[in-house]
């Protein structure tokens, strides 16, 4: 079993190739050290993160990022422990996502528009390892 959370958040702003690139080479190294694993997806300032890892290392990691000032409207959809990684292979994967993706994985899962109707089945986990898998450009 490991723990796994699953978030939605908006960005400050719009953030450059540079700044994206920049966040996810430090989380790779960070999460590395910490032994997390997960999956970042970013569209037009919207973020969709799946972070997994011992629950105490994770929710550390979650409290940093909700004091992270480049983040606003930070919403989690799932918290829990679920019986494997979904993303064992990446320290942090990440991909960048066009609206078509965005509109296509909001249709999936409706709860990213409407946090109130959270996941607690793992659908979640399950939606975005396959739309990652599928899109990915690490």
């Amino acid at each position: 079993m490991v723990y796994s959370i699953v978030y939605v958040s908006s960005s400050s702003g719009l953030l450059a190739d540079e700044e994206l690139e920049s966040i996810i080479s430090k989380s790779r190294l960070n999460n590395s050290e910490k032994d997390i694993t997960g999956v970042l997806l970013y569209c037009n300032g919207n973020i969709i993160q799946v972070l997994e890892g011992a629950e105490e290392t994770v929710m550390d990691t979650f409290r940093r990022i909700l004091r992270d000032h480049r983040h606003t409207q930070v919403t989690r959809l799932f918290a829990g422990m679920v019986p494997d990684r979904s993303f064992q292979k990446w320290s942090m994967g990440y991909s960048t996502m066009t609206s078509k993706d965005m509109g296509e994985l909001k249709a999936a899962f409706p709860a990213i528009d409407n946090p109130h109707k959270r996941d607690l089945t793992g659908k979640t986990l399950s939606l975005i390892k396959n739309f990652y898998i599928n899109n990915h450009r690490n």
